[in-house]
């Protein structure tokens, strides 16, 4: 039986990118409802940050979990991937770069889906470690040739404006409003941890598409409630962790303002996509759910056996190169 295997960052960073993330979370998406089932979020309080943890099967495939704390020198994320068939362990994988990775993956999924086809100016509110893939992302599924930049710290939007052009040939510029940001924008996205809205309905033009991929708490909230109103779109990854996690559709829902059945996941646009007319205002509230990360660790873990990459992990709990003898 082969051993498990170790999969540091370093492998994730050789074996995927953002485009083999963004084919993994369609095809997981559009899987039949019945061979997929998602644990929502779960947080238990420690000192400095909570511990978390979310799992999903993705049958008859695999099953798994991802787990994470913030610690004073950063957070960690720990993905455990289980073979479906006989249940054994197949891999560790180190997950702060894969749950980057898959976090702009599910926006450039949804932008594919939401945003006009001639969508080319981006904005984003948040210069933090998950930018970049959201730019990514979005790239790979519209024509991007501009992006407007904000964060609160100037020094940092300057720098992450370089780092866009520099790695993605598109110019980049950054600017001093999330407002600027926003305003003629047909593509935007808010990447922050924010508690109260940095987006604001009125800087909104129609035909623009908004991703909110940042909060995920209830008591965070990154674009207000008139945006939601008007989109004639809302659409999230997971519809069970939105009514704990999705404060900007939790708290119309709970004025009466929102029905939960005009809401709809990603799974249902695959299986029956919208028909946008050119004005419409689409909103994508993503969340990150366990079967994103289960089904890229998938794809990290196929191509890790099939390049010789990874370490075995022993009984002895040794960890040594794949195909080594401990």
């Amino acid at each position: 039986m082969t051993a498990p295997l170790f999969l540091s960052e370093a492998d994730v960073r050789a074996l995927v990118g953002v485009d083999d993330a963004i084919r993994a979370l369609d095809a997981c998406f559009s899987a039949p409802a019945e061979s997929i089932a998602v644990i929502p979020r779960q947080r238990a309080p420690l000192p400095g940050g909570p511990f978390q943890i979310m799992a999903a099967t993705y049958a008859p495939r695999v099953f798994g979990l991802k787990a994470y704390c913030g610690a004073p020198q950063g957070t960690f994320y720990n993905v455990l991937l289980y073979s479906y068939a006989d249940r054994r362990l197949l891999a560790l994988v180190e997950a702060n770069l894969l749950s980057q990775i898959r976090t702009g993956a599910a926006t450039g999924l949804a932008t594919r889906l939401m945003a006009r086809a001639d969508a080319r100016s981006l904005g984003i509110i948040g210069t933090g470690k998950q930018a970049f893939w959201q730019v990514a992302a979005i790239a790979v599924v519209r024509p991007v040739s501009e992006v407007r930049v904000y964060g609160r710290d100037r020094e940092r939007r300057i720098a992450f404006a370089r780092r866009i052009e520099a790695e993605l040939g598109i110019a980049a510029r950054p600017v001093e409003s999330a407002e600027a940001c926003v305003r003629g924008a047909d593509v935007v996205v808010t990447i922050t941890n924010a508690r109260e809205p940095v987006c604001l309905s009125h800087w909104v033009a129609e035909g623009t598409h908004v991703n909110a991929a940042g909060a995920n708490a209830a008591d965070r909230r990154e674009v207000d409630g008139d945006l939601v109103t008007r989109a004639a779109l809302r659409v999230t990854d997971d519809l069970a962790q939105a009514r704990v996690e999705a404060a900007e559709f939790r708290d119309l829902a709970d004025a009466g303002a929102l029905d939960w059945a005009d809401v709809r996941t990603l799974s249902d646009l695959l299986r029956v996509p919208h028909e946008r007319a050119p004005q419409d205002i689409t909103l994508f509230k993503s969340l990150g759910v366990a079967i994103e990360d289960v089904a890229l660790a998938e794809v990290v873990y196929a191509r890790a056996l099939a390049e010789g990459r990874g370490r075995a992990i022993t009984s002895g709990c040794a960890a040594t190169k794949s195909g080594e003898t401990p």
